[in-house]
């Protein structure tokens, strides 16, 4: 048991910094430096209210240190991206339950499937059911970015009260 904690201890430091945060010019961003995480441009890093990246890497590297966990968090509550363990230990035993369970839900599948194509009710019922529930993420999306939002206009009032 102790040896399992042990290794488990060792592991997680591990885990933790293994994320590739790239500093690159933005063009959407105003030509100001932004940050992508995995190859995903994550402009909230580094940029203010009006979506303009600074043009100052130092400056840009002072945000992206302030902002960092905070907006990171935010985005995994989107579920815009995933956290380190889910993104590399946590994924493979869902992946691998959902192949095992796919050989029992395929004829469920198929059986909607043509029911969607052929049953204009049974079409309109998934449709709007789908409309529904896309509507209720986009709105819990939305409150969750006003948050992110009010969060980075907090941080930019801090860094205009403490200039460098």
């Amino acid at each position: 048991m102790l040896k399992k904690i042990l290794i488990i201890a060792l592991f997680v430091p591990l885990l933790q910094g293994c994320t590739v945060h790239k500093f690159q010019k933005s063009k959407s961003l105003d030509g100001g430096y932004a940050v992508a995480r995995f190859g995903y441009v994550i402009p909230e890093y580094t940029a203010d209210l009006n979506k303009k990246a600074p043009k100052d890497l130092k400056l840009a590297k002072e945000r992206y240190l302030r902002r960092k966990w905070i907006v990171e968090n935010y985005y995994i509550q989107m579920g815009k991206i995933d956290t380190y363990f889910r993104r590399f230990v946590g994924r493979y035993p869902p992946l691998i339950s959902s192949l095992a369970g796919n050989v029992f839900k395929t004829p469920f599948n198929i059986v909607s499937e043509y029911r969607y194509d052929h049953n204009e009710a049974y079409r309109q019922r998934i449709d709007k059911a789908d409309a529904m529930q896309k509507a209720k993420e986009d709105a819990r999306n939305k409150m969750i970015m006003e948050k992110l939002y009010e969060f980075i206009r907090q941080d930019l009032q801090k860094e205009t009260q403490n200039p460098r």
